[in-house]
């Protein structure tokens, strides 16, 4: 018979854990979808000097986007 007490006793915990734990997981979701926004950004952009002029080289060439 205490089983039964307890359970109803403990509903307010039980509820702050869930509502911690989908907190948690939107936090990371949220920090993962900023993230990949922001390596995408970084990827798709090429640098270059006002003073340069652009070449197929400088498009194509791996080593020249980092």
């Amino acid at each position: 018979m205490g089983i039964h007490y307890t359970y109803k006793a403990q509903k307010g915990e039980r509820s702050l854990k869930r509502q911690k734990k989908q907190m948690d997981r939107q936090r990371r979701s949220r920090n993962r979808k900023i993230l990949k926004q922001q390596q995408e950004t970084n990827n798709n952009t090429l640098v270059l000097n006002p003073n340069e002029t652009l070449t197929l080289d400088m498009l194509t060439d791996p080593t020249r986007r980092k």
